[in-house]
């Protein structure tokens, strides 16, 4: 009897000393002193003829290193919006744009040293869900995504990554007195509610909000209704028919979010809205693709008029140029629009894209390096 009771509290003792360590190692290499901004190219680029308003498109160059804080995600931002308005770019009808995913990667946020120095995605990933054992794994098992890992990671820094989103871009918006579309944010149910960015608990949808020049959130969010292939393992789409236009001082506004800009159900909506410009927050994965044989349309049901003969014959970037926002819009009255893409060394995600610019009709693309930011003053 004795001896089983001793054999029972080493036992305890281990489990204990073993609890100890794991809790240390969750604990430890949290200290970001050693991160510094990156200093990346950025282009200035102007375009249209001021009339009524202008659409400031903010393509900047992430790192994982900006996404360890709050704070930090809005010196980034930040610096490229004081590089906007040394340009002379803010006015009284002045609305700012995002790229795609801009607050996703908030899903580092406080994570240990480590998860922003990792070459590759799955090793963050796996520190992140290392560090939060109990949520993940709760997560996890509640989760009805194909890809129930990452779902459980996002799932479980939803609070935080709706606060930190909201506190950077409602203060930019308030800051510079503009307009914000704030890109776009991975959340499970996301809502407006008081002005407040809310969560809940069911699927992860990939929303963008919109900060009036006060900095409060205005409701609705705009959903993404047409999902890529990889998205469709953890996020649920939207539904087109649902698309918001928002009043600004600059006009009437439809965020179509990267992928819906290259359906007509979602111009069909935002133009019986009498929307008066289109802003296009997008991500294109991959290293230098935008210059590389286009391999068709990534997703569900390709949209009309996609000839199989471009497949391989255009370049990504000429296909989105025939049927994105610049091919489309005109089409419906839709004169005026910009479409601005993430870039940056995201582990190995890899970015690209470069400005799109529709400005009384006329389709521009503005080619920017590849190691480079661009800041795109559209005026109207």
């Amino acid at each position: 009897m004795l001896k089983g009771r001793n054999l029972l509290l080493s036992a305890g003792l281990v489990f204990s000393v073993l609890c100890g360590c794991y809790y240390l190692w969750i604990q430890s290499d949290r200290s970001y002193a050693d991160f510094e901004m990156t200093s990346e190219r950025s282009v200035f680029v102007k375009a249209g003829t001021y009339t009524k308003g202008n659409i400031v498109g903010i393509q900047p160059y992430m790192v994982p290193a900006d996404y360890r804080s709050a704070d930090a995600l809005y010196a980034k931002l930040n610096r490229y919006l004081s590089i906007a308005k040394k340009n002379g770019c803010f006015t009284s009808a002045t609305v700012v744009v995002f790229p795609e995913y801009i607050g996703t990667w908030l899903a580092a946020i406080g994570e240990k040293a480590s998860v922003y120095t990792v070459e590759k995605t799955e090793d963050a990933l796996s520190t992140a869900a290392y560090s939060h054992p109990i949520s993940f794994l709760t997560n996890y098992f509640v989760s009805d995504a194909r890809d129930r890992a990452v779902a459980a990671l996002f799932s479980l820094k939803a609070v935080e990554m709706a606060e930190a989103y909201q506190q950077v871009f409602s203060r930019l918006a308030a800051e510079y007195k503009a307009t914000v579309v704030a890109g776009s944010i991975v959340l499970p149910s996301p809502s407006v509610e008081a002005g407040v960015l809310r969560v809940g608990r069911g699927p992860l949808i990939n929303v963008s909000a919109t900060f009036d020049a006060t900095g409060k959130l205005m409701a609705p969010l705009t959903v993404k209704n047409f999902l890529t292939s990889e998205e469709t393992a953890f996020i649920v789409a939207g539904n087109s028919s649902q698309l918001p236009v928002v009043g600004t001082s600059a006009g009437k506004v439809a965020t179509l979010i990267c992928a819906d800009s290259w359906y007509d159900d979602a111009y069909r909506v935002i133009a019986d809205k009498e929307v008066d410009f289109v802003v296009v927050p997008s991500f294109l994965a991959g290293e230098n693709v935008w210059n590389q044989p286009w391999k068709g349309y990534n997703g569900g049901q390709p949209p009309a008029n996609v000839s199989p003969d471009d497949i391989g014959t255009l370049t990504e970037g000429q296909a989105w140029q025939k049927y994105g926002m610049l091919g489309r819009a005109p089409e419906f009255g839709i004169q005026t629009g910009l479409n601005i893409f993430l870039r940056g060394q995201l582990w190995n995600l890899g970015t690209n894209g470069n400005p799109l610019v529709l400005s009384e009709g006329q389709p521009e693309m503005i080619e920017i390096p590849a190691d480079g930011a661009a800041i795109v003053n559209l005026q109207f």
